[in-house]
């Protein structure tokens, strides 16, 4: 009986197939893993568009179908020099990163769009609206009943 019970308590010990490791891994690095499923979709979607093979874009890129398979699996931590080659490869855009812009920048935009436009008058107009709103006059209000 103690047999079974030390070889149950090393069984339940020895944990070797680390899911516990591979969880806090997935949540320290959920942002970027996100991102990378983003990006594997979106390969995979152009593909099915294109009609393309991951071998045929394996041998575009000059890397190996074992490459491409990691990539399009979504846990690959992509480099920029990756990203570029795909999108060149596929002909879309992956990541896009807006242009910078400096306040000088802006305020040049402004500058030009004000120049040579007057200021308009503003007009003020005034709406009768007959008798829908009609208060009562202080003579016809009973403060007696109010109170």
């Amino acid at each position: 009986m103690t047999d079974i019970r030390k070889k149950i308590e090393e069984i339940a010990i020895d944990d070797t197939s680390g899911w516990k490791e591979d969880a806090k891994y997935r949540r320290a690095n959920r942002k970027w893993l996100r991102k990378s499923q983003d990006i594997a979709l979106r390969i995979l979607d152009v593909l099915d568009e294109k009609g393309m093979q991951q071998k045929e874009l394996a041998e575009a890129l000059d890397v190996s179908p074992q490459q491409i398979s990691k990539i399009v699996k979504g846990k690959q931590n992509l480099t920029l020099e990756t990203i570029s080659k795909l999108e060149q490869v596929l002909g879309v855009e992956l990541v896009g990163v807006p242009k910078y812009r400096t306040k000088l920048d802006v305020d040049k935009k402004e500058v030009k769009t004000n120049l040579g436009k007057r200021k308009k008058p503003s007009v003020g107009a005034q709406v009768d609206f007959g008798d829908v709103f009609t208060q009562p006059l202080d003579s016809d209000y009973n403060y007696r009943e109010a109170a």
